[in-house]
């Protein structure tokens, strides 16, 4: 994360091969609470509820060292060649995210959130026709400022698509 709420401008650390199917971005609706009068019908307030927040999860089928330390926090050897998971694998990390989609149409979605709440473990079962995946799960939390006002907790835009150069 960076300072005062905003994205981070380096080290970022690319996930890639992301299992089919695997990814989901959830933005949940503002629950409502609902005021009636006793004795009278309908509705006659709606009030603003407790609101789960948005949350992403994704699977990566490669398992980069680099990419196990970012989300697990454990311990790396010099040589980057091994990974070994923290002794306290009961911790939540926080970290930016930003989700590229595939184009379409000429354009990818960059979807960005500051500050997320997530943690990592491994899915799928270890088969012949299966493979083993990295998995991350996280909540989207609100960041603040230096004046520790709320800034906004997730955004997105369209960016140009490059095109592809032909073959040869």
């Amino acid at each position: 994360m960076a300072a005062n709420g905003a994205m981070p401008t380096t080290g970022w650390v690319t996930v890639r091969d992301i299992e089919m199917g695997s990814v989901n971005l959830t933005i949940p609706p503002l629950n409502k609470t609902r005021v009636r009068v006793e004795d009278k019908a309908g509705v006659r307030w709606v009030l603003p509820g407790e609101t789960d927040p948005a949350t992403i999860a994704f699977n990566s089928l490669e398992l980069k060292i680099d990419a196990a330390n970012l989300l697990f926090k454990g311990e790396v050897t010099t040589d980057a060649t091994e990974f070994k998971a923290p002794a306290d694998s009961e911790q939540i990390y926080y970290l930016a995210v930003r989700l590229t989609s595939k184009p379409f149409e000429g354009k990818k979605m960059v979807f960005t959130a500051p500050a997320l709440a997530g943690s990592a473990g491994f899915v799928n079962a270890i088969t012949k026709n299966g493979f083993l995946a990295l998995s991350y799960n996280a909540d989207v939390t609100t960041p603040v400022d230096a004046t520790g006002n709320a800034v906004s907790p997730w955004g997105y835009k369209f960016v140009d698509a490059t095109p592809a150069l032909p073959e040869g």
